[in-house]
């Protein structure tokens, strides 16, 4: 049972996206995340699914981490469902976007329930491929212009961490289960691509120019699991990938803590300068990833303390999310 609810956290998004356009079709995606609300729920703590004949060997599974970022990404999830079924209903362009709503779910909690790289790499991707067509649904020239910067930036770090994960496969002979990546740090140059792929997702300072302008055109339910849901796969990427307590990642931690506290600090300053609501929300988010960056550097930089700072900030990222 538990193996047939892991699987269905990634096929039941991806099978309803074939009933998007059927009649009463505005309903189906409420369904689409119950898998994972059950799976935070039930399923217990290291229960795994292995799929050895798919890619270089598929594993699924929860841990303590997976099951805060299941629970409150799939409770955000179904509220946005809720919302799009009532306020979309008579919007002509509806079955479009309830394809790429269903397609972005499937990939963010697909990458959640992941205990291989490539797995959580193909969800990483869905899910930032599938939020184009979110972004730009409204069809106006500022969305289309939104979309475009947005899927720019989300292709270039897409790219650095294809690579990042190759050379991951590389170093240990092709074998990518997080299992076995997290029993030895990998090398300098992929420590950066995996800080700067999942730092675009996270909008870091520099890395954030496609954030503001999308929460700004995007509609309600999809720019509500963008900014609580979506945001924080690039923490959860920097979990899976670069584990804190390794001595190895300390100076990368202390980069980390440079770029959280920016973010903050220019989160915060920008956002007050706004008068659209939108753009304040989009600039809050840059600040309230700098926490959550920050909170990552302090545990990279000194592993003893990991665990706890682990801790905290998982539960600030699923505050924030909710919040938000």
């Amino acid at each position: 049972m538990n193996t047939f609810i892991l699987l269905m956290v990634w096929v039941l998004p991806l099978a309803l996206v074939l009933l998007a356009g059927q009649r009463h079709a505005r309903w189906v995606s409420v369904l689409a995340p119950l898998p994972a609300l059950v799976a935070a729920v039930v399923v217990p703590v290291g229960s795994s699914v292995s799929l050895p004949w798919l890619l270089l060997g598929v594993e699924l599974g929860l841990d303590d981490t997976g099951r805060v970022f299941l629970l409150f990404s799939g409770l955000l999830w179904l509220v946005a469902s809720l919302y799009a079924a009532g306020s979309l209903a008579s919007n002509h362009k509806a079955t479009r976007f309830r394809i790429f709503f269903l397609l972005a779910m499937a990939g963010n909690l697909g990458l959640i329930v992941a205990r291989d790289a490539v797995s959580f790499y193909l969800g990483f991707t869905l899910m930032g491929l599938a939020a184009y067509g979110l972004i730009v649904h409204p069809a106006s020239q500022h969305a289309r212009w939104a979309a475009r910067r947005y899927l720019v930036w989300t292709i270039a770090g897409e790219m650095l961490l294809f690579v990042a994960v190759v050379m991951l496969a590389a170093q240990h002979s092709g074998v990518v289960s997080f299992s076995i990546l997290q029993s030895s740090p990998p090398g300098g140059f992929t420590v950066l691509l995996l800080l700067i792929g999942f730092g675009i997702k996270l909008a870091l300072p520099g890395l954030h120019l496609w954030l503001p302008q999308a929460y700004a055109v995007t509609p309600t339910p999809a720019v509500a699991v963008l900014s609580g849901a979506m945001i924080k796969a690039g923490l959860l990427g920097w979990l899976r990938f670069l584990p804190p307590g390794d001595a190895a990642l300390v100076n990368w931690g202390q980069a980390l803590l440079v770029a959280g506290i920016t973010g903050i600090c220019f989160g915060a300053i920008a956002g007050l300068l706004q008068r659209t609501p939108r753009l304040l929300l989009g600039y809050s988010s840059i600040s309230k990833m700098g926490v959550l960056t920050t909170g990552m550097g302090a545990a990279l930089a000194w592993p003893e303390t990991a665990p706890a700072i682990i801790v905290a900030v998982v539960i600030y990222a699923a505050h924030h999310a909710l919040v938000k």
